[in-house]
């Protein structure tokens, strides 16, 4: 009876040690694998660039629970991440990428997420997509969550593109008088002017650049008072870019209604900041 028993104890033990063997198809042992495992080893994975797998596997993990973020997370960044490798703004396989990164972003979203990085992240693949719809209903979820400067200007960019040039005029004087030391000040009154333009009202718009551009040369002597790096400050390109543009509007408009001293003058000012054609 003894030996009998020994034996049974002799067959279950290698039956154990078998059930806990590694398999040949993965090299792992297999058992239960929650959703915190999954999405660990899928990280490990996306850190490695194995993309494939690492896709294969966060899937699986949300597969578990569908309201996990942190695997959403991971695929969102890893999209984004390879579409912005593919050359061509327009590329197909780069374009694809980002659908599927907005896929998983706005996802992220509904589930509570609500910071403007993510909304500036889905603005910015909306913008690539050329989806005007998408871009401007993000950019008004991040202006009423986060009322400040930066959003105030990507809101009138918005509304610019789906050609509400109302509300470009609207969001971008209100933003004038709020954020009068925003280092976006050019960009507010850039947006005005185009606006202006847009809907016949060219004397306004020849106005609102010419303020523009005193307020950001004023701007800009603040800068130059304080840092005497001042031009390698991204505020500073920031400034200049957004003179440069309303510069060049002017110059449109003098051209169009043949104002030759303002013309003679605003050329002088674009040649003075080294801009060409």
């Amino acid at each position: 009876m003894n030996t009998v028993y020994a034996s049974l104890l002799a067959v279950t033990a290698m039956l154990w040690l078998a059930s806990c063997a590694p398999t040949s198809e993965t090299g792992k042992i297999t058992g239960v694998e929650t959703k915190e495992v999954l999405f660990k080893r899928g990280h490990q994975l996306y850190l490695e660039q194995n993309y494939d797998s690492a896709a294969v596997t966060l899937q699986k993990a949300i597969a578990i629970d569908s309201s996990y973020i942190p695997p959403l997370e991971d695929l969102a960044a890893m999209h984004y991440d390879l579409g912005m490798r593919e050359q061509g703004a327009k590329s197909p396989k780069r374009l694809g990428e980002f659908r599927k990164s907005r896929i998983y972003y706005t996802r992220i979203e509904t589930l509570g997420n609500k910071g403007s990085d993510l909304y500036e992240r889905v603005c910015e693949l909306s913008v690539a997509l050329d989806d005007n719809k998408s871009f401007l209903k993000y950019a008004k979820r991040n202006a009423e969550m986060y009322p400040y400067d930066r959003q105030y200007l990507n809101l009138g960019v918005a509304y610019y593109s789906a050609d509400d040039f109302a509300n470009v005029i609207k969001t971008q004087k209100e933003a004038i008088e709020r954020f009068k030391l925003s280092s976006f000040i050019g960009g507010f009154y850039r947006q005005l002017g185009r606006a202006y333009m847009k809907v016949d009202r060219d004397q306004t718009a020849e106005r609102t650049f010419t303020i523009g551009v005193q307020v950001v040369n004023a701007r800009i002597g603040e800068l130059r008072k304080h840092n005497s790096n001042y031009k390698s400050s991204d505020e500073y390109r920031r400034l200049l870019d957004d003179k440069i543009g309303m510069l060049v509007s002017l110059k449109k408009l003098h051209q169009t209604y043949r104002a030759l001293d303002k013309l003679e003058q605003v050329e002088k000012e674009l040649k003075e900041v080294g801009y060409q054609k």
